[in-house]
């Protein structure tokens, strides 16, 4: 995983007034809160919880505003299928949220994140993986409307 992506702070800026992209936000669950200074992102960026419960989990940005202080930006390498890296991501998000460290405020383990082991198929092997997922899901999603 280290070598296909990395974990980074967005740009520290201050005077401009954006959005906060702090969890509750991003998961529908708050309507938008100002800021006038925090760590920038642009829009369509991910951004990786890497503090709390839910550790691991991928949000990708719907405007450019302020990272949370509980996020890193995950830049992802331009050779690889992105929807295919966050599957990746997304099967190990249980090892990684049992594994976090800290005692406060449990943190994503970044020495376990950048040692996963990712398969590396070619670009179009990615792309045929990530729509044999997403034809399965909308199968999934046909069951349970139908139970």
């Amino acid at each position: 995983m280290q070598m296909l992506c990395s974990l980074t702070d967005g740009e520290k800026q201050s005077g401009i007034e954006r959005i906060n992209l702090d969890v509750k936000y991003l998961r529908g669950e708050r309507d938008a809160k100002m800021l006038s200074t925090g760590k920038y992102i642009t829009e369509n960026s991910l951004l990786i919880l890497v503090d709390g419960e839910n550790s691991g989990e991928v949000f990708q940005t719907p405007t450019e505003g302020y990272q949370g202080s509980t996020f890193k930006q995950l830049s992802i390498n331009n050779n690889m299928n992105t929807d295919y890296m966050l599957q990746v991501i997304n099967l190990h998000r249980k090892t990684l949220r049992e594994n976090k460290v800290g005692s406060a405020i449990p943190h994503l383990n970044k020495k376990l994140f950048r040692a996963i082991e990712v398969p590396m198929p070619p670009y179009d092997e990615q792309h045929r993986i990530i729509n044999v997922i997403n034809v399965a899901y909308k199968h999934l999603d046909a069951i349970m409307e139908n139970l």
